[in-house]
């Protein structure tokens, strides 16, 4: 048994493997745009990434997971936002800098995944800081002949050179050229090519300079055809995204990255389908956002968001509201409440519970490479046992426990019957085995579910006390966030981390918290 996931690019169900022998699954996740808080329709896109991460590790495959930060808002497709530069937008309405803008939202981002135990990635890489990977990787295409430079001083790829263009989205040239009902730029070749960088006009304030356009900045799409080849190199096993994404930021991506290195970057694509609030794609323009932050706020834990993600496929649409969570919330409690009732495990022995993978909280702006399978706020910690559970036979299980067993993997690896793998959890709660081995197979498949199942036995939430001066530190913290101070908030969350408290930050700046999972 191993993962299967469809693959978007061949449109069959393919198994997920290491392209070297015994080397890492790598993954590039296309992460979040940070102009603004995320909302619970884009962490169920990061939850797939999660979702995938977590069998491969339960098979005992280690990972590496590039998931980038679009930290400039004119990073976008010309073809579908004439609107001015997001960031540079949001930065005004706010009375902040671009940078300050960008430095807010990521820190609430890397807060808002912490919430729903979303493993953070090994490498966290931002636009602004690889703009010379984008220019080295837009002049390789001109030099090859398949860019070229209008009279705006707009640097096109030309699309005509690549005659599979569509592979992905199953878009053909004509159809596009078609489908463009806007007049097209002037100096564009074709209605379908795209820009890879533009000049600077008068008074933009992000802009960098080159030897061969002058000030200016990249397009959209190279951002992550650069990032992914330096940190995974030219050919990598998976890249993921919502459905939103597959055209045209994929289809671009896979153009200008077969263009430069000969290859396609990913030899597999998982997208996500869309979170629906009344039947509607949760969107600012609809103004149907909502915040797992807004799910705290409420009253709701907001795990019962990700048991929410695990009722449907990721490849089915999910209908978001205030019913469908209450829902959700009453299936977790009754989780827990089942496994509450076997008792704590041992502390030792067969029966003792298995190794948790803890969902670490990463910094307001995490640097450099994590090498730890919970990825990047994992620093310090001890070492995963990272060892194949799919085909373990330790403990020994009786053989109606290991049918169950057996019965949860070839659902998860059934690609992502989450609804069925939770079945399956239940009826190892129901089936008439001891205590022990009910309790071992809930919290082993609790690797993949990621619902925090190990901490049942603790107190409420709502029956504990801050430690003495976490209340001091938490206001602090909040008003060092209003001020744009995120290195001394990151200096206050690790000293409340240290009282085992985990600062929680919300839309209204007000400070709230939840434990740390240790």
């Amino acid at each position: 048994m191993t993962l299967q996931l469809r693959n978007t690019l061949s449109r069959q169900v393919e198994p997920v493997a290491p392209i070297e022998p015994g080397g890492p699954v790598r993954i590039y996740t296309c992460g979040p745009t940070v102009y603004r808080y995320a909302h619970v329709g884009n962490l169920r896109t990061f939850l797939l990434a999660d979702l995938i991460r977590r069998v491969i590790l339960y098979h005992g495959v280690p990972v590496l997971h590039v998931k980038n930060i679009t930290d400039v808002g004119h990073m976008r497709d010309e073809r579908l936002d004439t609107g001015g530069d997001r960031m540079l937008v949001q930065a005004e309405l706010e009375g902040r800098s671009p940078s300050q803008i960008a430095d807010y939202y990521e820190a609430a981002f890397h807060a808002d995944e912490a919430l729903l135990t979303i493993l953070p990635a090994h490498r966290f890489p931002r636009a602004t800081e690889h703009i010379a990977e984008m220019v080295e990787l837009a002049e390789q295409l001109q030099d090859a002949g398949l860019a070229y430079m209008a009279p705006d001083g707009t640097l096109y790829f030309d699309v005509s050179g690549d005659p599979l263009y569509g592979r992905l989205s199953r878009n053909s040239l004509l159809e596009l050229r078609a489908g463009h009902r806007a007049a097209v730029e002037a100096g564009k070749r074709d209605a379908a090519d795209f820009a890879l960088w533009k000049r600077a006009e008068a008074g933009r304030i992000v802009k960098w300079s080159t030897d061969r356009w002058g000030e200016g900045f990249p397009g959209w799409h190279l951002e992550c055809s650069a990032m992914s080849r330096r940190y995974l190199g030219d050919e990598f096993e998976l890249h993921t995204g919502g459905v939103d994404n597959v055209f045209p930021h994929h289809e671009d991506e896979i153009a200008q990255s077969l263009g430069a290195t000969g290859t396609i970057p990913a030899r597999h694509w998982a997208h996500g389908e869309f979170l629906l609030m009344d039947g509607h794609k949760m969107a600012k323009s609809a103004g149907n956002l909502q915040r797992v932050t807004d799910v705290v706020e409420g009253g709701i834990d907001p795990l019962a968001f990700r048991y929410l993600a695990l009722t449907a496929r990721y490849r089915h649409r999910l209908e978001y509201s205030d019913a469908s969570l209450a829902s959700a919330a009453a299936g977790l409690t009754s989780l827990r409440s089942a496994l509450r009732g076997l008792a704590p495990p041992p502390s030792e022995g067969p029966w003792a519970a298995p190794a948790v993978l803890h969902a670490s909280v990463a910094s307001d702006r995490p640097v450099g490479l994590v090498d730890h399978a919970s990825g990047h706020g994992s620093e310090g910690a001890a070492a995963f046992d990272l060892r194949d559970r799919a085909h373990t036979r330790e403990p020994a299980l009786s053989p109606a426990g290991q049918a169950l067993h057996d019965r949860f993997v070839s659902a998860v690896d059934d690609d992502l019957d989450m609804p069925k793998a939770l079945g399956v959890v239940r009826a190892m709660l129901r089936a008439g085995l001891t205590d022990d081995e009910r309790r071992w197979l809930v919290l082993d498949a609790d690797m993949i579910l990621g619902l925090d199942l190990h901490r049942v036995w603790e107190p409420p939430v709502d029956q504990r006390r801050l430690p003495d001066g976490a209340a001091a530190l938490l206001h602090e913290r909040a008003l060092a966030r209003q001020r744009a101070d995120y290195a001394r908030a990151d200096e206050l969350r690790e000293a409340l981390r240290a009282m085992e408290v985990e600062p929680i930050d919300g839309t209204d700046g007000e400070p709230a918290w939840r434990p740390t999972s240790g």
